[in-house]
């Protein structure tokens, strides 16, 4: 009877743990198409330079991190977001482009939840250097949330997914960095 009430408590604690989770993140800006670009070539390198892979925890602990490569995710964002604004983007190493460097610094997830609601805090970081230009900029951004009940895989990777697509945002909407790569 012991093994059995042993066996019982065992299964309850591990039916309590936090489960980990892999993000799933997509980045689909609202870009407005335009021709600002006047078809400018323009080359874009990305890198998850962030120093672990770990972006966050929630509920008891359970860690958060993502099997997907971001610096493709954030890349083909990039992509699709000026070309959408007119820039002609050509592979890397095509001399007659602007280069564009964009390292991902910070990826961030904190958790704050009870049993009525929780809150969520993301933050992001990115760095991008105009390879053929002095120019170079941080980019930072939060998104905090409010969610009934306690925080969860959907809810996780919603708020991750909006955090980088608002980066994203900025950068391909920061008009310094427009007129630079113009040049």
């Amino acid at each position: 009877m012991r093994k059995i009430i042993t066996l019982f408590a065992a299964l309850a604690i591990a039916a309590c743990s936090a489960t980990s989770q892999d993000a799933r993140i997509s980045v689909f800006p609202d870009v407005a198409p335009s021709s600002v670009g006047s078809g400018s070539k323009l080359s874009i390198t990305v890198d998850d330079g962030r120093q672990s892979a770990v972006i966050g925890t929630y509920r008891d602990g359970a860690q958060i991190t993502t099997s997907q490569d971001l610096a493709k995710t954030i890349g083909e964002a990039l992509v699709d977001s000026f070309e959408k604004q007119g820039f002609n983007v050509v592979a890397a190493g095509d001399p007659s482009a602007m280069n564009i460097f964009v390292a991902l610094q910070d990826l961030t997830f904190t958790y704050d939840g009870n049993v009525v609601s929780s809150s969520a805090t993301t933050t992001s970081r990115v760095r991008v250097d105009v390879i053929n230009n002095s120019f170079n900029r941080t980019y930072t951004n939060s998104l905090e949330r409010t969610i009934p009940f306690a925080a969860n895989q959907d809810t996780n990777n919603s708020q991750l997914s909006a955090t980088l697509r608002a980066m994203v945002e900025k950068i391909v909407n920061d008009p310094e960095l427009i007129d630079t790569l113009k040049r």
